[in-house]
Order: C-alpha cells, then structure tokens, then sequence
C-alpha cells in the first residue's frame, strides 16, 4: 500500500455539495463512484472490505480496483459520516485514500 491522503474536498468538490445518503453503504458507494472513472466494461469494481460501522461516526471501508493504470491498482477508501438526525441520512465528514500499489512502494508512493 502506498501513502494515504485526506481527499474530502475533492469529493465535495465533484459532488457539487457535502453528500448524504440513507446508509453507510449507499454513501460509500456514491463517494466511490464519483472518485473512479466509469469506463463501461473495464470500470474498477468497487466492494466493501470492512464496515459498516457505527459509533461515534458512521464508518465503511470501500476498494476500488481495476485502474486503468500500470503502477496503481487502486484505492482503498475509509469513509466516516455523521450519524443521521431526525429524517436525515448520513452526512459525509472525511474520506482517506489509500492508495493499492500494483509493483510495490517506493516510499509511499507506487512504482
């Protein structure tokens, strides 16, 4: 695995808004899909590894796999959310990216 970094912003920023969903899963799921491309047959497949989870924080953990890239196999994504109010779902508060080195680290990053 190679370095992780604090991507919020950039998912806010594709998404046009903090997103919100019904489910943990729901909304890991649109923040995976709006971070990897969509390329028909050859898209990445997404899968949760672990979650999810509910504490403090709603938590889910997604990789998305299959970038069309030589050295970057993809990403594993940590996901935490504020717990849903009265009517309202979970409200994204960070996402971690991690990248899934294909050909090893060098440092923290893939090579």
């Amino acid at each position: 695995m190679g370095g992780t970094d604090d991507i919020t912003s950039r998912v806010v920023e594709k998404l046009g808004s903090i997103p919100s969903a019904e489910t943990m899963t729901a909304l890991g799921y649109l923040v995976a899909n709006a971070l990897v491309p969509d390329e028909g047959e050859g898209a990445p497949r997404i899968s949760v590894v672990e979650g999810p989870v509910i504490g403090d924080l709603g938590e889910i953990t997604l990789d998305a796999v299959g970038l069309a890239d030589d050295s970057i196999l993809g990403y594993r994504l940590r996901i935490f959310a504020h717990l849903p109010e009265a009517e309202g779902g979970f409200t994204l508060k960070t996402v971690e990216r991690t990248f899934l080195c294909s050909r090893g680290v060098i440092g923290d990053l893939c090579r």
